[in-house]
């Protein structure tokens, strides 16, 4: 297993999914630090901290898409027209299962589109493949600084 620390930064306005996910991920993968943001004008704060230099940036972000404030649909888009901001990968993680949600999310240059299973071990197991498959598919990304 890697020993260098990961940022993950985990938009979900549920505590009992953003429990569940903290939860999972530092039981599976102790070397990612989970940051938790619960609506989405909290988001857009800590993506602007990240934009200014003032936090890392992460190296996944799981994102919600039924959120207060600014709905996930429009923390996507933030993310992904920004020139700093749009390598960060993000699966959006949502209850939804609705064509219209999936397709405007990869509209939205979404990296991945999953539904949220229902019972704590597909939850587990859901959550344990996207760490996965990002430590597979993503190597030391250097993020260039101005």
């Amino acid at each position: 297993m890697k020993t260098e620390h990961r940022g993950l930064l985990l938009i979900e306005d549920s505590d009992e999914h953003a429990e569940l996910t903290s939860f999972y991920i530092s039981e599976h993968r102790p070397d990612i630090t989970v940051t938790r943001v619960a609506d989405g004008g909290a988001a857009m704060a800590y993506l602007d901290t990240v934009r200014n230099q003032q936090q890392p940036m992460p190296w996944l972000c799981i994102l919600d898409l039924q959120l207060p404030k600014y709905d996930g649909h429009e923390i996507l888009a933030a993310i992904k027209t920004d020139a700093l901001l749009k390598i960060l990968p993000v699966v959006v993680f949502t209850t939804s299962a609705a064509a219209k949600d999936i397709r405007r999310a990869l509209e939205n240059h979404a990296n991945s589109v999953i539904t949220k299973p229902m019972g704590a071990d597909r939850y587990e197991h859901a959550i344990e493949s996207i760490l996965s498959y990002w430590e597979l598919n993503q190597h030391h990304l250097v993020i260039p600084r101005s």
